[in-house]
């Protein structure tokens, strides 16, 4: 079976990095390679099936696939994990990316980006959280070399410099921040310009296709099924090549959605299909996610939800995700129904 012969080949992979990291990457000490981080205590007691998919996919694949390096793929996590508000996955990351190479000066200009994207309360909130860092490390709270200061106390009215003036960050590292934090945003019209413009900042097509994969694991698979299908467009404009899979600008994303996600997950039993796709339903509809959104009705249908009962989970979710969300849905599903000649709910 498909997702077994994943599963297996994502085990194999971990023994052989761990075999690895004693004969050749242990003598030179934890910078040289960046272990697997223990979870916090209890993290994954209620939900222990999660906590196998972060050990054996997330740090035993993801994070040691050789498309990015360990400095790129920990300065698009705090940039990701700080945007969702994630504050003990910023935390933990922050460390990580100071073994993994980045520089203080590096981390701030990194949470001085986010706020362009997202807002000055994930930039206080980031700086907050960096500052604990760096003081548990010894570090200075403002490092020479950064835009912005660390400094929770300064005015909400004063934002940091542009980041463009600032040297700490590369146009190549910043163009990967801004393309992750589109992906995690499903921003797809900024995506599209940000991807354009990575590409001007020489980032390679290989490095896209990871980060976009690795996000995935931060944000939801929909995110980055969208950002592939965004980044496929803009590569396919300049003519550059792309393979014949379902997703040629992220491929390794094929083999998660048809291992990990379809394969293994919607098959376990604890849960039917039919209590899959309702709960699939209700996030993909409460993130605005329409493509998603309208894959998973489709599927819900046939996995033998009602007409009526989707109707019912729209009503539902709308009620704590509010009216604009639920108005696409109910729209989406008028045209699932329409397409399938299946009459409207009562």
């Amino acid at each position: 079976m498909p997702h077994m012969k994943f599963r297996v080949t994502s085990l194999l992979r971990l023994w052989l990095l761990g075999v690895l990291s004693v004969l050749f990457f242990e003598p030179f000490g934890p910078a040289a390679f960046a272990q697997q981080p223990p979870p916090p205590p209890g993290a994954y007691d209620a939900a222990p099936y999660l906590g196998q998919i972060r050990n054996d996919y997330v740090y035993g694949d993801i994070w040691e696939r050789p498309g990015l390096s360990l400095r790129d793929r920990s300065m698009i996590t705090v940039a990701v994990t700080q945007a969702l508000n994630a504050a003990s996955e910023l935390r933990l990351h922050m460390g990580r990316a100071l073994d993994n190479g980045l520089t203080e000066a590096e981390i701030t200009e990194i949470i001085a980006q986010v706020q362009w994207y997202f807002s000055l309360p994930a930039e206080v909130d980031g700086a907050a959280i960096a500052a604990e860092v760096f003081a548990q490390r010894g570090l200075p709270e403002s490092p020479a070399g950064a835009a912005s200061s660390l400094s929770v106390e300064r005015p909400a009215a004063a934002g940091p410099a542009p980041f463009p003036q600032s040297p700490a960050l590369s146009p190549r590292d910043r163009s990967l921040i801004t393309v992750a934090l589109s992906t995690a945003l499903y921003a797809s019209g900024t995506l599209r310009v940000e991807v354009e413009r990575a590409l001007d900042n020489g980032v390679t097509q290989g490095e896209l296709a990871e980060a976009i994969t690795h996000v995935t694991f931060y944000s939801g698979f929909p995110t980055g099924v969208n950002a592939a299908r965004v980044t496929a467009d803009v590569l396919a404009a300049r003519g550059l090549p792309l393979g014949d899979g379902r997703f040629p600008a992220a491929p390794y994303l094929e083999d998660l959605i048809d291992g990990l996600v379809f394969g293994e997950t919607w098959t376990r039993s604890p849960l039917s299909a039919r209590e899959r796709s309702l709960a699939t339903i209700a996030v993909t509809l409460a993130n605005y996610q329409s493509e998603q959104l309208r894959t998973h009705l489709e599927r819900g249908l046939d996995n033998g939800l009602t007409v009526q009962e989707i109707a019912e989970l729209i009503a539902q979710v709308t009620l704590y995700s509010g009216f604009p969300s639920g108005l696409n849905g109910s729209r989406i599903f008028g045209e699932v129904l329409r397409e399938r000649g299946l009459e409207m709910p009562k």
